[in-house]
């Protein structure tokens, strides 16, 4: 894991909180792990599917072997690339049947976010803001009555995927220097695999670099105010829990497990809403550096689920 990508972890974990590393994670793959939860969540990108129509060995038949035996399925994911039905659509394309009330996405919880800060005691008009991602992106923002312009009347800055040019990286910085700025992180993901095994840096990256960037004396050495959907943090865990049908909840605390290739958003976001969590190993997560990055953020996952 690059020194970088360790240190936005590590941030998000200082605002979420610590979480109680478990005991050594033993080796399993699907079979040995179908009896033993109600609920399987799933990560896309880099866990089931890639970009395109790439399609990680095993995975479909994984997902099969799941609705075979009648277990609860999410696909929870930090895409904030289009709206919930368009994103169910795309993995239903790739052989993944998860509808559209089975997809939690990262771009679902800016409605809820916008509300907040509409209504909270310093309001926010949020009708337009600078925006960095794809194109597809807007729809996200169509759905919370939010315009992507050049110019917004409030300073406001949210990025949806690393898609910056130097141009709108110095636009982003100029309004985020301005007093009462907000940076609007719709995908918190800080690095990605790519399909030939290498990884590169992604929207959590770009937006901690703004961050960083936004301090200034304008802004009295402060910088911008910060907010964060997806994975690792609390809202999208929220969203997992009200989705499931309340006949799960009837006897017993459903067995909920969360299975993704990145440590300090699938694994440490998992912990932390008390579910348990497979990591498979060798995408998002070099194996050769595992060890060390657990340390590092001190966690580990429950499994270490094999492909």
């Amino acid at each position: 894991m690059e020194l970088f990508e360790k240190e936005i972890y590590q941030r998000y974990m200082s605002l979420i909180g610590a979480v109680n590393c478990c005991s050594e994670p033993r080796s399993v793959r699907i079979d040995d792990l179908i009896e033993l939860y109600d609920v399987f969540c799933f990560d896309g990108y880099g866990t089931l599917y890639n970009r395109g129509n790439f399609v990680y060995p095993g995975s479909i038949e994984m997902f099969c072997k799941l609705r075979t035996a009648g277990k609860q399925m999410r696909l929870v994911t930090n895409a904030a690339s289009d709206v919930e039905e368009v994103l169910a659509s795309a993995a239903a394309k790739r052989g993944f049947e998860f509808s559209p009330t089975e997809t939690i996405s990262s771009g679902s919880l800016l409605a809820g976010l916008t509300e907040k800060l509409r209504g909270g005691p310093a309001p926010r008009k949020l009708r337009e803001v600078f925006y960095i991602g794809r194109e597809t992106g807007k729809n996200v923002l169509h759905a919370c009555g939010i315009e992507a312009v050049e110019n917004p009347m409030e300073p406001v800055v949210a990025i949806s995927s690393a898609k910056e040019t130097a141009q709108t990286y110095a636009k982003a910085v100029e309004i985020l220097r301005k007093p009462g700025a907000v940076l609007l992180v719709l995908n918190s993901d800080a690095w990605a695999p790519k399909i030939k095994g290498d990884r590169e840096p992604v929207s959590g990256a770009l937006s901690e670099r703004l961050r960083r960037d936004s301090v200034c004396e304008r802004n009295f050495g402060e910088g911008c105010e910060t907010y964060y959907l997806g994975k690792p943090f609390p809202a999208i865990w929220d969203a997992v829990r009200k989705s499931l049908p309340a006949s799960l909840f009837d006897e017993r605390k459903p067995r909920v497990l969360m299975v993704g290739d990145t440590l300090g958003t699938d694994v440490y976001g998992a912990k932390m809403a008390g579910f348990d969590a497979a990591l498979i190993v060798g995408r998002n997560e070099p194996a050769a550096e595992l060890a060390e990055d657990e340390i590092a953020l001190g966690v580990r996952p429950d499994w270490y689920l094999l492909p």
